[in-house]
This record gives structure tokens, C-alpha cells and sequence, in this order.
């Protein structure tokens, strides 16, 4: 029983953080070249950091991998879908942070909805509401 609960309890929450990190090395070292973004990928890890800690220390696994998967979707998306732009002074603007953004965001939003589907059918389940 306690192998279990070292399981659950420690190594979830370290490997969720361990894969993290590297998409956010990934992310932000790796590919810097593609995106040119210092503080945004930054920002999008420190919040995913947080939720994936808070959700593990809460026992959601779905929310930790929702946001991961949020964090590298939303890096891919946005580097096969960004457009590049003149604003009216002539700097260049993208709009990959957007796109990145938006598709994190919305995983973790995916994640939250499912693990409250997934708890309301085992809830169910238990109490013998099955359907």
C-alpha cells in the first residue's frame, strides 16, 4: 500500500514537473530561433508550473497532462500558423503568442472540464448510477 501511495504521492508530481521543464527548455532555448520570444514563453511556463503543481497536489492528473499538452500544442500551432506583420510605425508584430496562449489556455479548459466529467462518472459509477 505504501508503494502505491509513494507512486501517486511523489513521482507523479516529479515526472509531471521533469516533462515540463524540458518542453519549456524546448521551448524556449532549443527553438529560440523560430520564435524569437524571451518573456512570453517565461510567462506560459510560470503559470503552467503553478497549475500542474497545484493540480497535482490536488490529485488531478488530467490537468497536469492537459497542460502540458497545452504548452507544446500550443508552440507547434502557433509556429505553423503565425503571420508576420508591419504595425503602423513600421516595427514587425506576430501573432504566435496568440496562437500559443490561446491553445494553452484552452487545454487547460479541456483538462478542468474533463476532470470534472471523468469525477462526476466515477461518482456516479460508485453510487450506482451507471449511464
Amino acid at each position: 500500500m505504501k508503494q502505491v501511495d509513494f507512486k501517486n504521492n511523489i513521482l507523479w508530481p516529479i515526472s509531471m514537473v521533469g516533462i515540463f521543464g524540458i518542453s519549456y527548455f524546448l521551448c524556449r532555448f532549443a527553438f529560440y530561433g523560430l520564435h524569437g520570444m524571451k518573456q512570453w514563453p517565461n510567462f506560459l511556463a510560470i503559470v503552467g508550473l503553478i497549475i500542474i503543481v497545484t493540480a497535482s497536489l490536488l490529485g488531478n492528473r488530467i490537468i497536469s497532462i492537459s497542460t502540458i499538452v497545452g504548452y507544446m500544442g500550443g508552440f507547434i500551432l502557433a509556429m505553423i500558423f503565425h503571420t508576420h506583420g508591419l504595425d503602423q510605425g513600421g516595427g514587425g508584430t506576430n501573432n504566435a503568442w496568440k496562437i500559443w496562449g490561446g491553445v494553452f489556455i484552452s487545454s487547460i479548459l479541456i483538462g478542468l472540464i474533463l476532470n470534472y466529467i471523468f469525477k462526476y462518472r466515477r461518482k456516479a459509477y460508485k453510487n450506482g448510477l451507471r449511464g
